[in-house]
């Protein structure tokens, strides 16, 4: 088991575990968030291994992908072996894996 403090301000938190997302490795199993004022964030995980998966981050190209609507609003998220192709007449093509350490395998219930 380990357990991962994380304190300050609140967007360098929030990316720092976006960075944990991406590892298969590891398992959240409990987790805690207590504000500090308008801009400082705690956070306290506790991860285990996960059996069910080998580690396989640490040979993988990782990619922060952002996109932004005609009305300014951002949706971010980080890809594997992210594979960008332009497409022409302004349309791109991004192709890679996404890892959500919060969600379940399928062949695990």
């Amino acid at each position: 088991m380990l357990k991962i403090s994380l304190e300050g301000n609140r967007d360098k938190v929030k990316e720092f575990l976006e960075f944990l997302k991406i590892s298969p490795q590891w398992r959240c199993y409990s987790q805690s968030r207590l504000s500090m004022g308008t801009n400082e964030l705690r956070m306290d995980y506790f991860y285990d291994e996960n059996p069910y998966v080998k580690p396989t981050v640490s040979n993988k190209k990782i990619s922060k992908v952002t996109i932004t609507s005609e009305d300014r609003k951002t949706i971010e998220f980080t890809l594997l072996n992210a594979e960008i192709t332009d497409m022409a007449n302004g349309t791109t093509y991004i192709h890679g894996r996404n890892y959500d350490v919060f969600t379940t395998p399928k062949h695990i219930s």
